[in-house]
């Protein structure tokens, strides 16, 4: 599908056209796109029809072959992706896990001819680090917010699924989910009234909304959902930034499950924060437990447990085309593409 025809799908806002006009893949912030069609759909035309979920589950998902159609995720992707390349890499982790996706756009400062090229490509990760302190806004995490309130109201189940940079997006989506909840039902000075909602909120949260994070860049998630923390043993992002084992201990969080894979990466490796890695271990981890591919329930099951049996790099059959999703082609090193292409 043609730009100008996705462009079409977006009505735009008046007050973000400057923004729009400097870093045109601005244009596609918060709104929902199909990765496979690349179709874009206006989130708020989405989200004020009579069937947000149908339109969503219908038309913004892309179902990989031999998937489940009933199971998809929406999924927030990490900074410096736009949106040709966060649709690309969506239908990798589609095609990996064998479960739908539909993408909540984090759309990218990056141009494709930028006057001040050595600016230009900074503009994102400056952007994280304020998204991370809280300086700075995205409509991906109003819209998170919308979704995540909405689900709860009607009794849908919603699962999430944010890579790095939006994992922040999404835990701060989360945060605004609640208070504004909190907000519709209990004036602000009813301080027994506020605890009775967030109670009630985090009930109903842990009835509809599972979480599904890879290199996790933020400290604290609001407590409610079941998340589950993905990530490559010696990943920076994760390890520095965001919640750990030790770290949720401490936190008294025994809702946040992690599953944390064996190290392939050289210490200091930035290659271990990339998701493309993370999804083919968990792969082979779904394999190795003989679960369906897809099966995430299941998975989860497994984990709450304590009895799945985590992947390693030795266990996985690295994909020929490995080097297209590989950052730093010395990565490749560590890792023998197609050791028997017929699995």
């Amino acid at each position: 599908m043609k730009s100008k025809e996705k462009i079409r799908q977006v009505r735009p806002r008046w007050w973000r056209w400057p923004l729009e006009i400097l870093f045109p893949d601005k244009r596609f912030d918060g709104h929902l796109q199909n990765p496979g069609t690349g179709q874009i759909f206006d989130f708020t035309d989405v989200i004020v029809s009579p069937d947000p979920f149908g339109i969503i589950t219908s038309e913004v998902v892309y179902y990989p072959e031999n998937s489940k159609k009933e199971l998809y995720a929406v999924f927030i992707s990490g900074l410096g992706q736009r949106e040709s390349e966060s649709s690309k890499r969506s239908r990798r982790y589609a095609h990996t896990l064998l479960t739908g996706i539909a993408n909540l756009n984090n759309s990218s400062y990056l141009k494709r001819n930028p006057i001040l090229g050595f600016i230009n490509r900074y503009l994102d990760w400056i952007n994280a680090g304020l998204d991370r302190l809280n300086l700075s806004g995205s409509p991906v995490i109003g819209n998170t917010a919308i979704l995540v309130n909405y689900a709860l109201t009607n009794n849908i189940i919603l699962n999430l699924s944010g890579d790095s940079h939006g994992t922040i997006l999404l835990a701060r989506g989360l945060r605004v989910a609640k208070k504004k909840f909190v907000d519709a039902h209990a004036l602000m000075f009813d301080f027994m009234g506020r605890r009775v909602q967030e109670l009630r909120w985090e009930k109903r949260a842990s009835q509809f909304i599972n979480v599904f994070a890879f290199g996790n860049g933020y400290p604290q998630w609001v407590k409610g959902p079941s998340y589950i923390m993905v990530y490559i043993e010696g990943d920076p992002v994760s390890e520095k930034l965001g919640i750990t084992p030790q770290r949720a201990i401490r936190q008294q969080r025994e809702d946040i499950k992690f599953l944390i894979f064996p190290r392939i990466f050289p210490q200091g490796s930035f290659e271990a924060h990339n998701m493309m890695y993370s999804t083919q271990l968990l792969r082979q981890t779904f394999i190795k437990n003989h679960i369906q591919i897809g099966d995430f329930p299941a998975l989860y099951n497994k984990l709450y447990q304590g009895i799945l049996e985590i992947a390693s790099a030795e266990d996985v059959t690295w994909p020929c085309d490995m080097a297209d999703y590989t950052w730093n082609p010395d990565s490749l090193n560590y890792i023998t593409l197609c050791i028997n292409p017929e699995s």
